[in-house]
């Protein structure tokens, strides 16, 4: 049984508990947005800029979406695939026609044709679904199905989705697709597979695509479980990471698609805190002893799980008399870092949670102030929402005031509403879908109709042509990471390369409008930023500032830099010594006087600080095939 609170986790000590005590979540009120009919069996939702709430829907899930728990004999077989093609023929082996008596446990006869076969695994699409409230009266009373026809015999469950610019991205394996509205129907007109190849094992069902998220880049972000990927990218290069979860990331018309990060077993969502830090909690392997873990992703960072140590065998040698080798248990990847555990790993932050769902980072202004910088995580079936902070420590962070924020029902997934609050998509069941479902919003009713609310509901409205540049650049600073976020995209579209530099160098300037200032003339990459190197604040008195100007200096191959990337690894502040070493691993060429500055890091780290080791080896990666 799980437990209906987390204090038995805090009991065990795995989570650090900040000074003051967590915020008071009852003082939250939760009321209905909309129930079934509406929708059913939702699993990702999100917010358009008009209040229009985007609903993914399985009924595919366990009825027809193959899983491999159900069929232990094809492990190794399945095991063997390593494309969606070779799936496919995988598949209709396995249900052909003249297999049927041995199938007829699974699936059912769903097209009535007295066989039980691949043809019947066809037979259930997952939906896209737009609800609305069209009268203002604070709930949805509209509901018109967006996209469906999403039903191959290999088709996953709907797991992701994200409206972005006119732009409904959703995620079912083994497809990312784009969606869009031309005529203003709320039905999809044009749809377009971006890329094809995810999920090349039937595997665990569940294990989708999904976490779809606005980087801090101007790019996409989002994750896939261990189910694999093999997927040719619009260069023409493929990623083939089929025995392992991967969180990529591509510009939106779907060009530069790369692998973030990756060894990771199903991330199901992942989200960026204001400094452009990403984060997820991971499922475990349901093995002896193992929990979940919040991880801390970095670019190339390996969190060491790999699909094929799901199914090493489990229990105690008759020749040794000590549990089977299992290198994910035996060397005590799934632990935060500890001697003795393997070096090429990035190690979890904490082991915590049972079944992690959705999860999203507070935006600035919603629900209230006391839960600024909380992150939110959906632990599904300990009918738990749970919030805690991550505070820097040392290159990476540890997590604080950790406490449950919403108990008691089964929700899928969350999301921020313009109106800044808190929507919960309720399964409720258990784990097959069901013609049930409701939206549940949470929120403060003494931050409803505030005057901050109401002007952030505004901004995420507006098409706000008729705004200067001058206000566009005083949203950099907003309190509100999405206005932020659409500012720094405008400013971006403008090529305003000169106003987004002043901004970054003034010291006068708030934190964050500065930082976004940086992430928006690296988006500029090709408009001749080049020319600013000399004015980026290198030497500012804001070690976080310095900081992301190497993040940026990296990202740019600015190999003017490079001497002050140099420095930068002896900076006091691990996070700056973290950043410029990656940076400097990007230069071509390479900067000769970098490596023996990177070696020496290395050395003084001694291993101590697991993300500081890695950067090192991320650093060091340019002189592969120089020294």
């Amino acid at each position: 049984m799980y437990p209906r609170s987390l204090g038995v986790f805090l009991a065990l000590g795995a989570i650090t508990i900040g000074n003051a005590a967590p915020p008071d979540p009852s003082v939250f009120e939760t009321t209905t947005w909309a129930e079934a009919p509406m929708l059913t069996n939702p699993t990702s939702i999100s917010f358009d800029t008009e209040g229009r709430l985007y609903v993914a829907e399985t009924e595919r899930r366990a009825a027809v979406d193959v899983d491999i728990r159900s069929h232990k004999p094809w492990i190794m077989e399945d095991l063997a695939n390593q494309s969606v093609d070779e799936l496919r023929a995988f598949v209709r082996r396995k249900f052909a026609p003249e297999q049927s008596e041995a199938n007829q446990k699974w699936p059912k006869d769903l097209n009535q044709d007295g066989r039980h076969d691949w043809h019947d695994l066809k037979e259930i699409t997952d939906t896209l679904r737009v609800l609305e409230d069209t009268d203002g009266d604070g709930t949805a009373d509209k509901s018109t199905l967006f996209a469906d026809g999403f039903h191959e015999e290999i088709t996953g469950v709907a797991e992701g989705v994200l409206w972005h610019e006119g732009d409904v991205y959703y995620t079912i394996f083994p497809d990312l697709w784009k969606l869009r509205d031309t005529d203003g129907d709320s039905v999809a007109d044009e749809r377009e597979s971006m890329f094809r190849g995810f999920g090349v094992h039937a595997a665990f069902d569940g294990h989708d695509i999904h976490g779809l998220t606005v980087g801090p880049d101007g790019m996409l972000y989002f994750s896939v479980g261990d189910n694999g990927t093999s997927v040719m990218t619009k260069e023409g290069e493929r990623l083939h990471y089929p025995n392992q979860g991967v969180i990529l990331r591509c510009h939106y018309d779907g060009s530069g698609l790369e692998v973030f990060a990756y060894g990771l077993r199903n991330p199901q969502e992942i989200a960026f805190d204001d400094y452009g830090n990403l984060f997820t909690v991971d499922n475990d392997g349901d093995m002896r002893g193992e929990r979940e873990r919040t991880v801390y992703l970095v670019e190339g960072g390996d969190s060491g799980w790999r699909l094929n140590w799901q199914f090493r065998t489990e229990g105690w040698s008759k020749y040794t008399k000590q549990p089977t080798y299992n290198p994910w248990i035996d060397e005590r990847m799934w632990v935060p870092q500890e001697p003795g555990q393997p070096a090429y790993i990035t190690p979890p932050l904490a082991n915590y949670s049972i079944g992690p769902g959705g999860f999203k980072y507070h935006p600035g202004i919603g629900l209230n102030d006391d839960y600024r910088n909380f992150f939110f995580l959906v632990q599904f079936p300990a009918e738990v929402v749970s919030a805690f902070r991550l505070e820097p420590k040392g290159a990476s962070f540890e997590m604080v005031d950790e406490h449950p924020f919403h108990e008691g029902l089964m929700i899928s997934a969350v999301h921020f509403g313009n109106d800044g609050a808190f929507y919960m998509a309720d399964w409720e069941g258990k784990w097959q879908p069901n013609d049930k479902g409701s939206i549940k919003k949470v929120d403060d009713p003494r931050e409803v109709g505030s005057d901050r609310r109401k002007e952030l509901e505004k901004l995420l409205s507006s098409d706000l042509k008729g705004k200067s540049k001058e206000e566009w650049l005083g949203y950099l600073g907003y309190a509100d990471q999405r206005v932020r976020q659409r500012a720094q995209a405008h400013l971006v579209r403008e090529k305003l390369a000169e106003p987004l530099m002043q901004v970054a160098e003034s010291r006068e300037a708030k934190q964050l409008a500065r930082i976004h200032a940086l992430w928006g003339l690296q988006q500029l990459h090709g408009e001749g930023v080049e020319r600013f190197i000399e004015r980026l604040p290198f030497q500012d008195p804001d070690d976080e500032i310095q900081a992301q100007c190497a993040k940026v200096a990296g990202n740019l191959q600015l190999q003017a830099a490079a001497p002050i990337l140099t420095e930068q690894l002896e900076h006091s502040s691990a996070r700056v010594k973290f950043f410029a070493a990656i940076a400097l691993g990007k230069m071509q060429p390479v900067y000769p006087q970098a490596f023996d500055a990177l070696v020496k890091m290395i050395e003084e780290n001694n291993g101590e600080d697991a993300y500081l080791r890695h950067a090192g080896a991320m650093g060091l990666r340019a002189y592969d095939t120089t020294y």
